[in-house]
């Protein structure tokens, strides 16, 4: 009993970090007016001295995106058992959420940025949220699991619109993309949780393979918005 509150106890303290980061960044200056303006360039992803093209964009996003799935997995995955390890996963992936944050940035602005990593219901809040729910499923608290897959859902809305209007992909196929990468992952972690690791194993390769469909679909509509920034050679 003593390490299973254990457990819990560094699964919730991690949680307040994130939400805590969060706060503390959205509250910070804005670097930009204009949320969706282009910057002038993507050093960070390509060299400050080569233009990046498409391909370069989407393998970005890919690996970004991939990295992601994967490193959230391995979080609830240890979460959910208690692993001294969540806490090394945990900063792991948000040292990949500020990576990604910092791509978004590159192509509409900081504000856009900072909104993509801290808004409400934005990606920081989503991983909160799956915290929450990893601790809902060790507790076996049922309401606990309820609230934390409500505020999912609430996030593939909220989230979706904002990656839809940044990019100007429809709305439902954006919110469908990331409702697909919610479920996916929350099977997995289920699977996993009940000792069903063969499940778990091939959701886990399906979670990671449907982020590569996701970085393909937003590179997409990016290159397309900005011909002359993401040449296709």
């Amino acid at each position: 009993m003593r390490l299973k509150l254990s457990a819990f106890a560094v699964l919730t303290a991690v949680a307040l970090v994130i939400t805590a980061i969060a706060i503390g960044a959205s509250n910070g200056p804005s670097q930009s007016k204009n949320a969706m303006s282009p910057t002038s360039h993507m050093s960070h992803m390509h060299g400050a001295a080569t233009a990046a093209t498409a391909g370069d964009l989407r393998v970005t996003l890919d690996k970004l995106l991939g990295e992601h799935a994967a490193l959230a997995m391995n979080a609830t995955n240890a979460g959910v058992k208690g692993s001294k390890a969540f806490p090394a996963a945990a900063k792991a992936l948000d040292r990949n959420s500020v990576e990604l944050s910092k791509t978004i940035a590159s192509v509409y602005g900081a504000k856009a940025g900072n909104t993509f990593l801290n808004g409400k219901f934005m990606w920081r809040a989503h991983i909160s949220f799956f915290v929450d729910y990893t601790v809902a499923v060790a507790k076996k608290d049922r309401a606990g699991q309820a609230k934390a897959v409500a505020n999912l859902k609430t996030y593939t809305v909220r989230f979706g619109n904002f990656l839809a209007t940044a990019t100007g992909l429809p709305k439902a196929a954006v919110r469908n993309d990331l409702l697909g990468h919610v479920i996916e992952l929350k099977s997995q972690l289920d699977a996993y949780a009940a000792g069903n690791y063969g499940t778990a194993a091939a959701r886990y390769h399906s979670a990671y393979n449907h982020m590569f469909m996701t970085g393909d679909l937003l590179a997409g509509a990016i290159a397309k918005q900005y011909p002359g920034r993401f040449p296709t050679s």
